[in-house]
């Protein structure tokens, strides 16, 4: 299924805008858990509230051939549990033609994601073999929710700063209608101008809500079309180690997950209910 139709759908149907993260960081759970379950858990206590599934790709890497294994897998699972679930492959990946050309093919014939995160330092010859790929989405890093992304984002070349520039090249190189963009949501402001780059259609990834601290709230003032819709709000940590919480305490980790969920998905409606705009 092409990506945009997947995400219409899934977004029409649940009436959401939640990307969940599977950031399954193993040095976290006890040496007997297994990370497929893990995953297993997640996703099928959420499956009904998500729009997509985020996997980040180092964590599975970490654990070698049984992490990679987990993860397509996992991917698997996915798709038997919640089909018209988007798929995105957390890889911030860029590198010159043939390398990318490389990274392409593992995300999507080998691994088979739907979207993969991108980094275009080097360029647009780094990203359009990614982008060829016209049935999948390609979220490029914009302005990225990390302390230290000031140092470099904000540089001012010209009159403005490099995230802004990087937005305008977003629209540019969009030659199939598959670019979005990653956008902090510790950085609201920053993420309106970005909308406003890149005109209201363009999916925009936001991950920063929950243990970064991102304000929700702006985020859809600033983020979101006239429909409440164009950007995957992303929760990973917030999420699968739920449990942890001390208002979560004595439930399971899926029990946990799900209500944390739930209560993102119940804000997001309200706040999109409240202006009118659902």
């Amino acid at each position: 299924m092409h990506w945009k139709e997947m995400l219409d759908r899934a977004v029409s149907t649940r009436r959401s805008l939640l990307c969940v993260g599977l950031d399954t960081d193993m040095t976290r759970f006890g040496e007997d858990a297994d990370q497929l379950e893990i995953n297993r858990g997640i996703i099928r206590a959420t499956s009904d509230l998500a729009v997509a599934y985020k996997p980040n790709m180092a964590f599975y890497e970490a654990e070698g051939h049984r992490g990679m294994k987990a993860l397509e897998d996992t991917i698997e699972v996915i798709r038997e549990e919640a089909p018209d679930t988007l798929i995105i492959l957390d890889a911030k990946k860029g590198d010159i033609g043939n390398t990318s050309r490389a990274y392409a093919r593992s995300a999507f014939e080998v691994i088979g994601a739907d979207s993969i995160t991108v980094n275009a330092y080097m360029g647009k010859d780094a990203i359009e073999p990614f982008s060829d790929y016209q049935d999948k989405l390609i979220f490029v890093l914009c302005r990225t929710s990390n302390k230290g992304a000031s140092e470099i984002q904000d540089l001012i070349s010209g009159d403005e700063p490099l995230y802004n520039i990087m937005a305008r090249n977003i629209r540019s190189w969009d030659r199939h209608g598959n670019l979005g963009a990653v956008v902090g949501a510790t950085f609201p402001e920053e993420l309106g101008r970005v909308r406003e780059i890149l005109g209201p259609s363009t999916p925009i990834l936001v991950p920063g809500i929950g243990t970064q601290g991102g304000d929700l709230k702006k985020v859809l003032t600033n983020g979101t079309g006239e429909d409440g819709t164009g950007v995957l709000i992303n929760m990973s940590r917030g999420i699968m180690f739920a449990f942890q919480k001390d208002e979560y305490s004595g439930l399971s980790m899926e029990e946990a997950a799900r209500r944390e969920t739930r209560r993102l998905h119940e804000l997001i409606r309200a706040e999109l209910t409240q202006d009118g705009r659902w």
